[in-house]
């Protein structure tokens, strides 16, 4: 969402109400700025641990660690296929009733 809103600039750097930016993030404590050509950009400043999460996932994949796989999506089933699957698949009892028989037979 784009908004614009009355700042002030000071020799303390720019004002702006936090009332405007922040009320519709939450409890946000931090901001992060970015200046563009015909804009300024100000947006909740990312977590840290997001931002060290992505920093080593980076350096994996740099390193030749860990690389990205693309997984072919599951073909997408019907609810009335999956309640047709799950009565088949079940043999009529829910599935903690087969987990629990399935441990008694084992002991």
């Amino acid at each position: 969402m784009t908004k614009a809103i009355a700042l002030k600039v000071t020799p303390q750097g720019v004002l702006v109400p936090r009332p405007l930016i922040i009320a519709a993030w939450g409890d946000v404590q931090e901001v992060e700025i970015e200046q563009h050509p015909n804009a300024v950009v100000i947006r909740p400043k990312a977590s840290r641990s997001s931002q060290l999460h992505t920093q080593i996932v980076s350096e994996m994949k740099a390193a030749g660690l860990i690389e990205d796989l693309l997984w072919a999506q599951p073909p997408m089933v019907s609810s009335e296929e999956r309640a047709r699957l799950a009565e088949r698949l079940s043999h009529g009892k829910p599935l903690s009733e087969i987990i629990i028989e399935d441990r008694e037979n084992r002991a």
